[in-house]
């Protein structure tokens, strides 16, 4: 998943930002499953260490819904840096995550529950 995010990154190249995307990956994810409810479909499992002095990054992530990645990318984009296209970055952000938590297929709200 980390190599996907980073690819669709807009204003980041090279290794300088790695650890702020995880982190931001990482906090994207928390957004999406605690204030908008949204299941993802996997998990995300990403460590960055320095091994040797060189640092290596383990992702052994199981998300692969590109709508999540996209969504994922959009959210780094807006927050590492200070890009030119942060409000449009934000409103398209919102807009991925307000599609996804209409979706049945990323909620739980389409399932039976019973009362008492």
């Amino acid at each position: 998943m980390f190599a996907e995010v980073k690819e669709l990154l807009t204003f980041i190249e090279g290794d300088d930002y790695d650890a702020k995307i995880i982190a931001e990956i990482k906090a994207c994810a928390l957004d999406l499953t605690k204030t908008a409810e949204i299941v993802l479909p996997g998990e995300i499992s990403i460590t960055r260490e320095k091994v040797l002095g060189v640092w290596t990054i383990t992702d052994s992530s199981t998300v692969k819904d590109e709508l999540i990645i996209k969504t994922i990318a959009v959210w780094c984009d807006k927050e590492i840096g200070n890009p030119p296209n942060r409000d449009q970055l934000e409103k398209a952000y919102y807009s991925l995550k307000g599609r996804l938590r209409l979706s049945k297929a990323y909620t739980n709200y389409g399932e039976a529950t019973t009362c008492g």
